[in-house]
């Protein structure tokens, strides 16, 4: 982990004092965050983790300190830029290796939720880049509208369309396939 980066002596500017977080921890949750943002662009914790340290590196060469306003979004752009390129040099993997079933879990009830996992995950991959850095950061990173937009240096506007956009992709493409009959397949 890297703890290199320097925040700016203005308290305004230092969330982990404002949050009550050390400085140290600020950081090391600002890292999970990112991790947790690269494992849904790649679907591999251990190269998201590899990806984020990467981008920290880069932080630290061109000097962009932890405290400075832009830093959080230059990150998690330099980390979904970083995704995508190993993403287009890298093979997906299966998801059956980390998706175990829950104690007393139904095998039938367990196995349909991991192929309801994978049409998931076969359907975010096809989205378009753009499409699927702005869904990831608004359902599983939690972020608002303009968070988003300063991240991917586009409108809100736009976000708001990637967005909609991926989300009518999503439901069309991951829902279940329907039989003749009207059943589920």
């Amino acid at each position: 982990m890297t703890y290199a980066l320097q925040p700016t002596s203005h308290a305004q500017d230092r969330p982990a004092l404002v949050s009550g977080l050390s400085e140290r921890a600020a950081l090391e949750d600002f890292r999970r965050r990112l991790v947790r943002y690269a494992v849904k662009l790649i679907w591999n914790r251990d190269d998201a983790e590899e990806i984020v340290q990467d981008a920290f590196q880069l932080a630290i060469s061109k000097q962009i300190a932890a405290g400075e306003e832009r830093f959080g979004p230059w990150m998690f752009r330099t980390v979904g830029n970083l995704s995508l390129n190993f993403r287009r040099r890298s093979k997906p993997e299966p998801l059956a290796d980390w998706n175990e079933p829950a104690t007393g879990e139904d095998p039938a009830h367990h196995v349909e939720k991991a192929e309801q996992l994978e049409r998931l995950r076969t359907a975010i991959e096809a989205l378009p880049a753009q499409q699927r850095i702005a869904i990831v950061l608004r359902m599983q990173q939690q972020m608002d509208y303009a968070d988003i937009a300063r991240i991917m240096e586009l409108s809100e506007s736009a976000v708001r369309g990637h967005v909609h956009q991926a989300r009518r992709t999503l439901v069309d493409r991951a829902a279940p396939a329907e039989l003749p009959n009207g059943a589920s397949a």
